[in-house]
């Protein structure tokens, strides 16, 4: 056996692996494409509990979120306020910033033109409305204003009256028209009430046949009337879906005055919904709009020229809105979109594949450790 050859070989084979696993742990130490960059980074102003700038400080449950991605990341930054979503979306998809670090809906619309980071929280559009002042009176209107309530009551009135004005006991004899009047009144109230008739009619078999017919109708017809109310009553006091709304309901929270912030993905859901329902931005149908958070908050506390009855706002930051307006007592949710919508970071049209890839990649570590939701709640709290 040739020794000196197979010794050969041997080194040259531990020379080979060497090689290969210093080249595999240059690769593995090699610094991140972004160590030497620093990342623009946007975000939109005066949105809490996302995203706000307070006193020259970035707050929110989107700007603690990203401040560990960025540290865990080395990430050099600067930061700089937007203040709208949609030019936050505009900008990001000129490249003017690499990232948008705020609560943004993924949309259809949006997704034409820019890129998405991992969702880390969820919104939706909702509805809040003024609470009634006089609850009751509004009820009682809702139910005599209501097409079953009035023909079921319509039509007993009439059944019951037939009836009572060709009962025998109606027919008897009577000196005066008074009496006759009386006697009628009798007869119908018992019949409406349907208790007491067996008091007031004979023994003849047509009066037995007409009143058994009569109190059938008067129980199919109550309980249409009294399932009706039921169901006004019930549905007063819940949330109806936004899926749910119709044309009509539409056309009505327009009249009463509905506000909503322009530039942002709730104007745009608005805008669509008044297209499909055919309404047009004519006198008494045109959305209040506001320019900025604060300015929504201005109108539904009164202190513009046009108070809203209504306004749509996100899941998300409905509430802060109330609170900081301090009107958490005087608004209730009216209606709320069935299924949530996810919100996530905006990515710009210049950031590098894998600066995007790692940011991904730390979102999912936080999401499934529970750490976002723990900055969201704390930041709901």
């Amino acid at each position: 056996m040739n020794y000196k050859a197979l010794g050969l070989s041997l080194g040259l084979a531990c020379v080979a692996i060497s090689a290969t696993f210093t080249g595999a742990t240059a690769a593995t130490t090699e610094p991140p494409s972004w160590t030497e960059d620093v990342i623009k980074v946007g975000t939109v102003d005066d949105y809490l509990p996302c995203s706000d700038q307070i006193n020259q400080h970035f707050e929110g449950l989107s700007i603690d979120l990203w401040r560990r991605i960025s540290e865990r990341l080395n990430i050099n930054y600067t930061i700089q306020t937007i203040s709208s979503f949609d030019q936050a979306v505009t900008r990001a998809a000129n490249g003017e910033f690499d990232l948008i670090t705020s609560c943004h809906e993924i949309t259809p619309e949006r997704l034409q033109s820019i890129e998405y980071a991992i969702p880390y929280t969820t919104g939706g559009i909702i509805i809040a409305s003024l609470q009634n002042q006089k609850p009751v009176i509004t009820l009682v209107g809702k139910i005599i204003q209501n097409e079953i309530v009035v023909k079921c009551s319509i039509l007993l009135i009439i059944i019951t009256g037939l009836t009572a004005w060709s009962s025998s006991y109606f027919k008897q004899p009577e000196p005066t028209s008074r009496g006759k009047a009386r006697r009628l009144t009798k007869v119908w109230t018992f019949l409406i009430l349907n208790d007491g008739i067996d008091t007031i009619f004979g023994s003849k078999i047509r009066d037995h046949i007409t009143v058994l017919i009569t109190s059938l109708v008067h129980m199919l017809l109550m309980s249409a009337i009294i399932g009706t109310t039921a169901t006004i009553i019930f549905e007063e006091n819940i949330t109806k879906k936004t899926n749910e709304l119709t044309n009509k309901e539409l056309h009505q929270l327009l009249r009463q005055g509905l506000a909503v912030q322009k530039q942002t993905s709730n104007e745009h859901w608005l805008n669509k919904q008044m297209n499909k329902a055919g309404i047009r931005n004519d006198i008494g149908t045109t959305p209040i709009y506001a320019s900025s958070k604060q300015q929504l908050m201005e109108l539904i506390q009164g202190k513009k020229t046009q108070k809203p009855n209504h306004f749509i706002a996100n899941a998300t930051t409905y509430k802060t809105v109330l609170k900081q307006a301090e009107l958490e007592e005087k608004f209730e949710l009216s209606y709320q979109m069935p299924s949530k919508t996810p919100q996530a970071f905006v990515f710009g049209s210049q950031i590098k594949q894998d600066l995007k890839k790692a940011i991904n990649i730390e979102i999912s570590k936080m999401n499934r450790s529970g750490l976002t939701e723990q900055i969201e709640k704390d930041w709901r709290d």
